[in-house]
């Protein structure tokens, strides 16, 4: 996905949210936003992909910052706050028909669980709109994602935030009941408010992990080649978590045809106006 004119004040936001976050003093803020202000000045082309320079801003956050996890205390609370609401999740899944369309159901709307969006926030009575939005209507071809998990034993599951990965978690718990082996791709060091592999060893993930890099989406050139050799495999099906995900994927996703379902929460405009719906939507999408 390129970039479009209304990114660029969602990425000063974002960073004006984060110095708030873990700077003190104005100069420093002011100094920490000038060096983004002139790396998008810098780095910015018609055809750069948002997430790129949201990777940018928070290395040049951490640096300034020098914390290593920037949102860790926000990271905590999101867990705290999944943990205490799963219990909808599981609820929601024994209660409904269709098994596959509820477990897509709760992945999507977990992606509702993000700091420093510009234009959205949760957090103060997430339990009640969690419970609403799975059971609000998400714009998905069921048939054909059904037909595409039918046809893989195989799943890489590229995790987005903390707190969703709670309700990732179960999902792939439900999956991997229902025969699929499920390998989990966490960021490989924290980057905004992503999972990393500490992060869902912390939550108790039983499903073996390959770390997908420490960038917004995800890089092909900063990953593993054990990361690279399942990507490619036409063995496994790709689920991909988030935003993130979609803008840098969205790229080269004729690569992957087939095998790739994005799930996510379209909670800014050029994203869902990429995918054609509207702002706030659920969204799973086969490729």
């Amino acid at each position: 996905m390129k970039i479009r004119p209304e990114c660029i004040p969602c990425l000063l936001e974002r960073a004006k949210f984060e110095c708030d976050m873990v700077l003190d003093e104005d100069e420093v803020k002011i100094n920490t936003l000038k060096e983004v202000l002139t790396m998008i000045g810098n780095d910015l082309k018609p055809d750069t992909v948002p997430a790129e320079l949201g990777t940018k801003r928070e290395r040049i956050i951490k640096e300034r910052s020098g914390k290593k996890d920037p949102y860790r205390t926000l990271k905590d609370i999101s867990n705290k706050l999944a943990l205490q609401n799963l219990v909808i999740a599981e609820r929601f899944y024994e209660e409904s028909r269709d098994k596959i369309e509820s477990l897509i159901k709760i992945a999507a709307t977990s992606n509702f669980m993000e700091y420093g969006v510009k234009g959205h926030e949760y957090g103060n009575r997430f339990g009640e709109e969690f419970e609403r939005n799975l059971r609000d209507s998400i714009v998905m071809d069921l048939d054909m994602i059904k037909d595409t998990l039918d046809r893989y034993d195989r799943i890489l599951y590229l995790t987005d935030n903390c707190g969703e990965v709670v309700f990732d978690r179960f999902v792939c718990q439900k999956l991997a009941l229902m025969g699929k082996d499920i390998t989990v791709a966490p960021k490989s060091e924290p980057i905004i408010d992503d999972a990393t592999l500490e992060d869902l060893e912390r939550m108790g993930f039983e499903f073996p992990a390959v770390p997908g890099g420490a960038y917004v989406g995800l890089s092909l050139d900063e990953v593993s080649e054990e990361f690279l050799d399942m990507f490619w495999d036409n063995r496994y099906l790709i689920i991909a978590k988030g935003m993130g995900y979609y803008e840098t994927i969205s790229e080269f996703d004729d690569r992957l045809k087939g095998r790739l379902i994005y799930m996510l929460t379209a909670k800014c405009q050029p994203v869902a106006e990429s995918i054609g719906v509207e702002r706030g939507c659920l969204v799973s999408r086969c490729v």
